[in-house]
C-alpha cells in the first residue's frame, strides 16, 4: 500500500512540531518565502557587482558596463557557458557555485523546518526555484541590452534556464533533506540496506576527493617556484590579485580532475593530457593554478595514486558490513553507485569547452565506471573478509538463531529502550499520526552514528 500524503504531512508536522516545542514563534509564512526566493540570489548578485567593481577600478577601467559584467556573473555561477568575443567559456569556475548552493540549500532548509504541511514545502520549494529562474530571466535581458556595446553575447535562453534549474534544483533538494529525510524515508519504508548504503557512498565520495585534493595540494607545493613565477606575469597588484584570485575560485575544478585521474581516467587541461602514468604537455591556460600539471609522467609511481579509491573502497565496504553478506553486497553495491554518480555529476560540471583550447575536463563515463569498480572492488574485498572471518560456507550453515544482527538492526531499538526516548531524539524519530487499528512501525529511535552490527546471543 503506497503512503499517503496526508500521513506524509502528519509526519512532517509532528517533526517540526517537535523541533519547536521550545516555544520559538514561527516566522510569518509571507517572510518565509520571500527569504527563500531572493535573499540568496541578491547576497550572490551583490556579492558579484562589489567584486567587479572592485577588479575595475583597480585596473582603471571605471564602472562603465558593470550592469552587464554583473549579470554575466550570475549566469557564470549557475554554470552557464559564456561567450565574450566570439569566444566561449564553458569550464567555470565551481568555487562561487557550491558556495551560491550552499547558501541557497541553508536558508531553503530553515523554511522546511518551519513547514506544518506538504503544501507548505512544495511552496518554498517552488520559491527557491522561482528565485533563481527570475534572477536568470533578468540578468538574460540585462546582457542581451548591453551586448551592443559591450563583448559579452547573451546565451541560448532556454539553455541558461536549464542550468539555472539544475544548480538550483540541486541545491533545494540538499536544504529539503536536511530536516525532511528522516520522517520521508520512514514514511516510504526504505530498507536499511539502502540506506546503509547510500550514507556509504557520501562518505567513500568525500574519501575521494580529500585524496583529490591531497594530490592537488601536493603539487602545488611540488611546483611552488612555478606558481609563483605565473603570478609573477600579472605584472601589477590587481594582476598578482585576478590571477591568485581565479586560480582559488577553480581550485575545486582540479580538484575534481585530479580524482578522476586517482582512477585511471584521463584529464585535458588545454591541450594537455594527464593521467596516472603519462603526461602529453601541450598549451595550459596561464592560471597559477595549472602548474600543479607535472611536466614527466609518474611512471610506476602513478600506481599510489590508486590507493585513493582503493580505499574509499575499503571504507565502504567496512562502513556497510553485515553479518548477512548478500545485504552487505548490496549496501556496497549502492554505496558505490551512490559515489560513482555525484563524481559523474561533480566531473560534468567541472569540465567544459576553453575557448580556442577545446575541451578541458575529464571523460565522464569513464571516470563514473572507473569509480564504480575501484569501490566495488575495495568493498568486495571486505566482504569477503567478513565473510571469511565468520566462518564461511561453514558459519552461513548454521542455525538463523546463531547468525548476527543484519543491517535493518541498526534502525532499531530494543523494546526495553523505547521508554527512554528522550525529547532532544524527537527531531530523528518521525511520530505522525498513526490510523486505529494499525501499528506504529516507526516508533523505535533511529541511531544514525549506530555503525556496530550487533550479534545476537
Amino acid at each position: 500500500m503506497s503512503p499517503s500524503s496526508n500521513s506524509l504531512a502528519a509526519r512532517l508536522r509532528q517533526v517540526r512540531l517537535d523541533r519547536r516545542a521550545g516555544g520559538v514563534p514561527r516566522k510569518a509564512a509571507t517572510w518565509d518565502l520571500v527569504k527563500v526566493a531572493l535573499v540568496s540570489p541578491m547576497i550572490t548578485v551583490v556579492t558579484i557587482a562589489v567584486i567587479i567593481g572592485l577588479i575595475r577600478l583597480l585596473a582603471g577601467d571605471g564602472l562603465s558596463g558593470i550592469g552587464s559584467a554583473t549579470a554575466a556573473g550570475w549566469l557564470a555561477v549557475n554554470q552557464v557557458p559564456i561567450t565574450i568575443g566570439g569566444i566561449t567559456l564553458g569550464v567555470l569556475p565551481l568555487l562561487p557555485t557550491l558556495l551560491a548552493m550552499a547558501a541557497t540549500a541553508k536558508l531553503v532548509a530553515e523554511g522546511a523546518a518551519t513547514a506544518r504541511a506538504l503544501p507548505d514545502l512544495i511552496g518554498i520549494v517552488s520559491a527557491a526555484l522561482g528565485g533563481g529562474l527570475l534572477v536568470t530571466a533578468l540578468s538574460l535581458a540585462v546582457v542581451a541590452d548591453g551586448s551592443a556595446t559591450t563583448p559579452i553575447e547573451a546565451p541560448d535562453p532556454l539553455l541558461a534556464f536549464g542550468y539555472t534549474l539544475f544548480v538550483q534544483g540541486v541545491a533545494v533538494l540538499v536544504g529539503v533533506a536536511i530536516p525532511s529525510l528522516t520522517p520521508i524515508l520512514a514514511e516510504f519504508a526504505v530498507p536499511a540496506t539502502e540506506r546503509v548504503g547510500a550514507r556509504g557512498g557520501l562518505i567513500a565520495f568525500g574519501v575521494l576527493i580529500a585524496g583529490g585534493a591531497v594530490v592537488v595540494f601536493g603539487g602545488l607545493v611540488a611546483h611552488w617556484g612555478a606558481v609563483g613565477s605565473m603570478i609573477a606575469d600579472g605584472n601589477t597588484v590587481d594582476g598578482y590579485l585576478g590571477l591568485a584570485g581565479l586560480s582559488i575560485l577553480y581550485l575545486p575544478n582540479v580538484i575534481v580532475g585530479a580524482t578522476a585521474v586517482s582512477t585511471g581516467a584521463s584529464a585535458q587541461i588545454g591541450t594537455t593530457v594527464v593521467d596516472a602514468f603519462d603526461v602529453s604537455r601541450g598549451a595550459v591556460p596561464p592560471l597559477p593554478v595549472t602548474a600543479v600539471v607535472p611536466q614527466v609522467g609518474a611512471g610506476a609511481l602513478g600506481w599510489f595514486l590508486f590507493l585513493i579509491p582503493l580505499a574509499a573502497g575499503l571504507l565502504l565496504g567496512w562502513f556497510c558490513r553485515s553479518d548477512d553478506p548478500l545485504k552487505h553486497l548490496r549496501a556496497v553495491g549502492i554505496g558505490a553507485a551512490v559515489a560513482a554518480a555525484l563524481i559523474v555529476v561533480f566531473a560534468w560540471t567541472a569540465g567544459g569547452r576553453l575557448g580556442e583550447l577545446g575541451h578541458t575536463g575529464v571523460s565522464v563515463p569513464t571516470t563514473g565506471v572507473y569509480t564504480f569498480a575501484w569501490l566495488a572492488l575495495g568493498g568486495l574485498l571486505v566482504v569477503a573478509v567478513v565473510w571469511l572471518a565468520d566462518g564461511g560456507l561453514t558459519g552461513r550453515s548454521k542455525s538463523a538463531e546463531a547468525v548476527g544482527d543484519d543491517l535493518d538492526d541498526w534502525f532499531d531499538t530494543p523494546e526495553s529502550d523505547a521508554d527512554d526516548i528522550t525529547s532532544d531524539d524527537a527531531d530523528d524519530v518521525p511520530a505522525g499520526d498513526v490510523p486505529d487499528g494499525e501499528p506504529d512501525d516507526d516508533s523505535d529511535t533511529v541511531d544514525p552514528d549506530d555503525h556496530v552490527v550487533r550479534d545476537t546471543p
